[in-house]
């Protein structure tokens, strides 16, 4: 018998008390689920689960008999975690699935890996499917890419992380609800430019799983989506560089509409960003209604 997931031996794999393993489990086809993550979601002595209902149909699908498992999720980890803890210390072995994908990739569990690694607690990663990685793959953007998990809703938060963005080049990928699809890629338009090429990726794995290509243009334009939906963004020429003492005014222009974009009005966005750059309001103004960065006379 193997001594724990990881080792590389052949035959059924153990776990090892103390211990804290990270179990992949399927996007949202069962046969996704690796043996190792079989034998790991059978043996540990307790498993946590972001949502008990989905891991128990997992189990049932394929015949997994185990001991408890804990609810563990974005609402009561805090609750949930000096008990793990202690378990983990006292020589149980601890297992962590979401309802898909890895644990902690925009799912519940980075704190628990946090307290555990301050504690000296080891860990194993039983490795599994995400959508993220099946969604870079089919997009045939190259790399290196930026994952988002999903952008902040509204407010300030949302208006950096599209600044963040549209200050990169790289390929960019990132979680949406099907309902907010339309609005993100407007706002991704917004900042980057409707003729960007995209990919969406949705229902991943599962029976009605899509591949749809095209530009940010065209995505503000399809509201239809339903299901999982992953947005893939392709990566971005570089702008020409501003000259010594000359604004960046493309990169002001894509500020402003981020701050659009996060709610605010545009004569406040220019304000806002005119005044943190140094530049006039009434030449930032006048290169936001032409659209035109290069439209210059100074």
């Amino acid at each position: 018998m193997g001594r724990t997931p990881g080792t590389g031996e052949a035959g059924p794999p153990g776990v090892e008390g103390g211990r804290l393993y990270l179990i992949g489990t399927p996007l949202g086809n069962r046969w996704d689920l690796s043996a190792r993550a079989r034998a790991a979601l059978e043996q540990v002595d307790l498993l946590l689960a972001e949502d008990t209902r989905v891991t128990a149909r997992l189990l049932a699908a394929w015949g997994i008999g185990r001991g408890p498992v804990w609810s563990f999720h974005a609402h009561n980890w805090h609750r949930r975690l000096p008990d793990v803890l202690e378990r983990l210390q006292a020589g149980a072995s601890v297992g962590l699935v979401t309802d898909a994908g890895m644990p902690a990739v925009s799912d519940p569990g980075r704190e628990l890996v946090e307290a555990a690694a301050g504690r000296g607690i080891p860990l194993t990663v039983v490795p599994g499917p995400t959508a993220e990685s099946a969604a870079f793959a089919a997009s045939g953007f190259p790399h290196p890419y930026r994952f988002w998990g999903f952008l902040p809703a509204k407010g300030p938060e949302r208006r950096r992380a599209l600044e963040r963005l549209a200050a990169g080049t790289e390929t960019e990928i990132l979680y949406e609800a099907p309902h907010r699809v339309a609005r993100t890629a407007r706002d991704l338009a917004a900042v980057l430019g409707e003729a960007v090429p995209v990919y969406v990726g949705r229902e991943l794995t599962k029976r009605h799983e899509e591949h749809w290509y095209g530009t940010l243009g065209e995505l503000v334009r399809r509201e239809d989506w339903r299901g999982e939906v992953v947005v893939v963004v392709g990566p971005r020429p570089a702008p020409a560089a501003a000259g010594p003492g000359r604004p960046d005014w493309a990169a002001l222009l894509a500020a402003v509409r981020a701050e659009e974009a996060g709610g605010r009005s545009r004569r406040d966005s220019i304000r806002a960003v005119a005044d943190r750059a140094g530049v006039s309001r009434r030449e930032l103004y006048r290169r936001v209604q032409t659209g035109r960065p290069d439209d210059a006379a100074d």
